[in-house]
C-alpha cells in the first residue's frame, strides 16, 4: 500500500511541476472554482464523452493559454486557469453548436482571440470595483459568434442536437455510446436525475453518467461546495415547481448551471461559509430565478441564449453590493483564496481565534518589573464614565502593602516610602512625544489636587488616530521632549505623586484625540505575564484585569537568536539516523509575508517574529515534511523563558483530522466543530535560567474528537550555540531527530 500511495505522491508532483498540465487542468476545475486536479481529470473524461465536443473544449482552453503566455500576461493567472476556464465554456458551446469543417477552425481561432480581448478587457474592468469577470468574456464572445454566423454559409449548425431520433439510432450501435449512456433510464427521484443531468449539461453532454461522475468529483474536492450545489439546485427545482415553470428546462443550455454556480460561490468560495452565507443562497436563487427567465425572454428575440449570464450578474451585484458597506457583521469576504471551501472555513476560523486584534498596535505595559492593577477598567475610584477604560499601576509587597513602614518615628512618612515612587515609567509602543506637562508639583501623601487633576502628564502619538497618555509623573523627571521620536521601552519619566493622586502611582489610558484628559479607549496589551501565587500565565492582547499582578515578557537572547529567521538565511537539518539533508531558505513574499521554503518538498510556512512571539500564521505544502513538523513545533514560541508555563494555541484542523472524521466535520464546519487542535509549548530544561546557553523545549498538538483523542505528536526543540541546534520528532513510538548543521 505505502508503494502506491508513494508513487500517486510522485504522479501529484510531477503534475504540480508541469506548468502547461497545470495550466490545462486547473482551467477544468475552476468551472466549480477549484484547483482540484482529479476533480480536472472527472470533467475532462466528460467532456470527451463527446469527442468533439471535448477536443473542442480543450483546444480552446490550450490556444488561449499559449497566446496569453506568449502575448506576456501574469504567469500565474493563466496557470491558476483565470483564462482558460471562458474558453472552455466557448470551446465546448462551440463544438456542441456548430458542424466541424475547415471554416468552422477559421471560427473557432478567432472566436478565441476574441475571447482573449474580452477576457483581458474585463478583468481590468471589473477590477476597479474588486470585482470577479466571471463568465462574462464567454458570454459576449458567444453571442458575438453566433450573431456574426448567421451570415456565413460555410459555417453550419450540427443537426444531430435538431434531428435526435436519426443520431440516437446511428449511436446506438456504438459500445463507447452504450457505456456513457448507461444510466440514463435508471430509476431515481425526478429531482436527483434532474440534478445529475444539470451537471452533465454544463459541460454540454447528456449522460446521466456523466453528472454522477462530476457529483463525485464534487463530493471529493469539497463536502461543503457539493452540499451547497444540491441545496442551490434543490432550491430552483422547489421555486421552479412552485411558480408552475417546467423543471425540465433546467438541463438545457446551462440554465440548471445558473442555481450550482450561484450556490456555490456566494455560499462558500467568495464568501466565509457560514450560516449566513447559506441564507444568501436562499435568498438569491429566486433573483436569479426572476433574472433567468426574463433574460431568457428577452434573448430569444435574437435567437440568443443565456447560458450562465444570469449568475454573473447577480453574483456580481451582490458582492458589489457587500462592497459598499461599512460594517462587516455577517458576512465575511474569503480575503485569502484556497479553492478549497474547507481550507478557508478552517482556517479563517482559526485565525478568528489567533488573530481578531492582529491589526492592532502591540502596546507593552509602561513599566519594568512586576505591578499591581490597582484599579482597573470601570473602575469604582476615579475609572467612571468617559474616563472608565483606563488602568492604575502599584507595587505592592508580599503583604499587599504598596508602601514599607519607616524604620524609626524620626525617619517619617513620605513619598519615597512607596515601592512605585520614582521608578521608571517606559513608552507603551513607537510614536511622537505630542505633549508634556510638567508644571504640577508633587502632593504629600494623602493629598490631593483636584485643580489640577491628571498632574504632570506625557501624550504619546502612536499615529493613526492612537494616542497614550500617562499621568502623576514626578516633575522634572521626563527625559524627552515634545516631537521626540520614542520607540516601544523608551525612557520617559518616573513614577510620581501629582495631580488628583493621594498616593504614588502611575495612570495609563488610551485615546483617539491628543488632548490631556480626553475620552478613554478600550485596548488591549499584546503580551504579559500575569502571576497568581507562584502560577505564571501568558497572557496575549488582553486588557489587565483589576487587582492582578502583571509585567511584561522579559525576551531571552538565546531564543531571540535561535529562532531569528532572517530572510535569505539557508538552515540545513541533518537526519541523525539516515544522514539526508533537508535544506530550507527565509524568504519574504510581495506582500510582505516571511516565509521558510523548502525545496525538495515544495512546501511553505509563513511566520512573524515580533520581537517576543515567534508564530506561524499559515502552511502549503506536504504534510509528511519536515517543515511541516516544524510549522506544528513551532506554531507558537515565547521568546522568553519561563519555566513550567505552557504556551498554548488552536492549530487548524484542516490539517489533522482522520480522513473519516474530516469528511463528516467537512459538511457542518460552517455551522459547528466537533473536532479541535491544540498546541502546547512548554520549557522544560534550563542550564542557567539568568544566562542561558542551553533551553530545551517540548511541544505537543493534541487532536481531539469531542473528548477523545485520536491524534497526539510530541517535539522537542533544543537551543544551543546561539541557534535551534536539534529538532526530534516523537509520533507513534517512532523517534526521528534532526541535527542543526548551518
Amino acid at each position: 500500500m505505502q508503494y502506491y500511495i508513494h508513487n500517486l505522491k510522485s504522479l501529484s508532483e510531477i503534475i504540480k511541476s508541469n506548468y502547461w498540465l497545470q495550466c490545462l487542468l486547473n482551467s477544468y476545475s475552476l468551472m466549480f472554482f477549484s484547483l482540484n486536479n482529479v476533480f480536472a481529470a472527472i470533467i475532462i473524461l466528460v467532456t470527451f464523452f463527446s469527442p468533439i465536443v471535448g477536443l473542442c473544449g480543450f483546444l480552446a482552453v490550450a490556444l488561449i493559454n499559449v497566446s496569453a503566455y506568449i502575448i506576456g500576461f501574469n504567469r500565474d493567472e493563466i496557470k491558476n486557469g483565470l483564462y482558460g476556464f471562458n474558453a472552455l465554456f466557448l470551446g465546448l458551446s462551440l463544438g456542441y453548436e456548430y458542424a466541424f469543417n475547415a471554416t468552422f477552425i477559421v471560427l473557432f481561432i478567432t472566436s478565441i482571440l476574441i475571447l482573449l480581448l474580452l477576457t483581458v478587457w474585463l478583468k481590468g474592468l471589473f477590477a476597479i470595483h474588486n470585482l470577479p469577470f466571471l463568465s462574462f468574456p464567454f458570454i459576449l464572445s458567444y453571442w458575438i459568434v453566433s450573431l456574426a454566423t448567421s451570415n456565413f454559409t460555410n459555417i453550419q449548425l450540427d443537426e444531430s442536437h435538431i434531428y435526435t431520433i436519426n443520431e440516437l439510432a446511428k449511436s446506438q450501435s456504438s459500445s463507447w455510446y452504450q457505456i456513457i449512456h448507461s444510466l440514463d433510464n435508471i430509476s431515481l427521484f425526478p429531482f436527483a436525475l434532474s440534478f445529475f443531468k444539470t451537471l452533465a449539461g454544463t459541460f454540454f453532454q447528456t449522460s446521466v453518467l456523466g453528472g454522477i461522475l462530476i457529483a463525485f468529483g464534487m463530493l471529493y474536492f469539497s463536502r461543503i461546495a457539493f452540499s451547497l450545489s444540491v441545496i442551490g439546485f434543490y432550491l430552483a427545482f422547489l421555486f421552479y415547481s412552485i411558480f408552475g415553470a417546467d423543471v425540465n428546462d433546467l438541463n438545457y443550455n446551462l440554465l440548471g448551471s445558473n442555481f450550482i454556480f450561484i450556490a456555490i460561490a456566494i455560499g462558500c468560495f467568495f464568501l466565509i461559509p457560514n450560516t449566513y452565507s447559506y441564507i444568501s443562497v436562499i435568498i438569491l436563487v429566486p433573483i436569479l430565478l426572476l433574472v433567468l427567465l426574463s433574460l431568457g425572454k428577452v434573448l430569444s428575440i435574437f435567437q440568443l441564449k443565456a447560458y450562465s449570464l444570469s449568475f454573473s450578474i447577480v453574483c456580481t451585484a451582490f458582492l458589489f453590493t457587500l462592497n459598499q458597506r461599512w460594517f462587516h457583521k455577517y458576512l465575511h469576504l474569503a480575503t485569502i483564496q484556497y479553492f478549497s471551501a474547507e481550507k478557508t472555513i478552517y482556517k479563517y476560523l482559526n485565525s478568528l481565534q489567533r488573530f481578531k486584534n492582529e491589526h492592532l498596535y502591540k502596546l507593552a505595559l509602561p513599566f519594568s518589573g512586576e505591578w499591581n492593577v490597582s484599579q482597573g477598567y470601570n473602575g469604582k475610584i476615579t475609572h467612571l464614565g468617559d474616563w472608565s477604560k483606563a488602568l492604575d499601576f502599584v507595587i505592592v509587597d508580599s503583604k499587599s502593602n504598596t508602601y514599607k513602614e519607616p524604620t524609626n518615628a524620626r525617619e517619617g512618612f513620605s513619598r519615597d516610602n512607596f515601592y512605585c515612587y520614582n521608578k521608571e515609567i517606559l513608552a507603551p509602543y513607537d510614536g511622537y512625544v505630542y505633549d508634556i506637562v510638567n508644571t504640577v508639583e508633587e502632593n504629600d501623601v494623602g493629598d490631593v489636587d483636584t485643580e489640577h487633576n491628571w498632574g504632570n502628564t506625557i501624550v504619546i502619538n502612536h499615529l493613526n488616530g492612537l494616542f497614550s497618555q500617562i499621568s502623576h509623573i514626578k516633575k522634572d523627571s521626563f527625559g524627552v521632549f515634545i516631537g521626540q521620536y520614542v520607540t516601544k521601552g523608551t525612557y520617559l519619566a518616573t513614577c510620581g505623586n501629582s495631580g488628583r493622586s493621594p498616593e504614588p502611582h502611575i495612570h495609563f489610558q488610551l485615546q483617539t484625540v491628543p488632548t490631556v484628559g480626553a475620552p478613554t479607549l478600550e485596548y488591549p496589551i499584546s503580551y504579559f505575564i500575569e502571576r497568581n501565587g507562584t502560577e505564571k500565565k501568558l497572557k496575549i492582547s488582553e486588557i489587565p484585569s483589576e487587582n492582578s499582578f502583571i509585567s511584561n515578557v522579559q525576551v531571552n537572547q538565546l531564543l531571540t537568536v535561535g529562532f531569528s529567521f532572517l530572510p535569505g538565511q539557508k538552515i540545513a537539518f541533518k537526519n541523525e539516523a539516515s544522514e539526508a539533508l533537508t535544506n530550507w531558505e527565509v524568504f519574504t513574499d510581495a506582500y510582505n509575508r516571511t516565509y521558510i521554503y523548502c525545496k525538495v518538498s515544495n512546501s511553505y510556512a509563513y511566520f512573524v517574529n515580533d520581537g517576543v512571539m515567534l508564530y506561524f500564521t499559515d502552511f502549503e505544502g506536504d504534510k509528511s515534511s519536515l517543515l511541516f513538523h516544524f510549522y506544528l513545533a513551532a506554531y507558537r514560541q515565547l521568546l522568553g523563558y519561563y519555566d513550567n508555563m505552557p504556551v498554548s494555541d488552536n492549530v487548524p484542523l484542516i490539517h489533522f483530522n482522520q480522513k473519516w472524521i474530516q469528511f463528516f466535520q467537512d459538511f457542518i464546519a460552517p455551522f459547528y466543530l466537533f473536532t479541535k487542535a491544540n498546541h502546547t509549548s512548554t520549557f522544560t530544561y534550563v542550564d542557567n535560567v539568568y544566562a542561558p546557553q542551553k533551553l530545551i523545549i517540548k511541544t505537543e498538538i493534541e487532536a481531539k474528537l469531542i473528548n477523545y483523542t485520536f491524534k497526539n505528536i510530541h517535539f522537542e526543540m533544543e537551543l544551543k550555540d546561539h541557534k535551534l541546534n536539534r529538532f526530534t520528532i516523537h509520533y507513534k513510538n517512532k523517534t526521528e531527530s534532526f541535527i542543526n548543521v548551518s
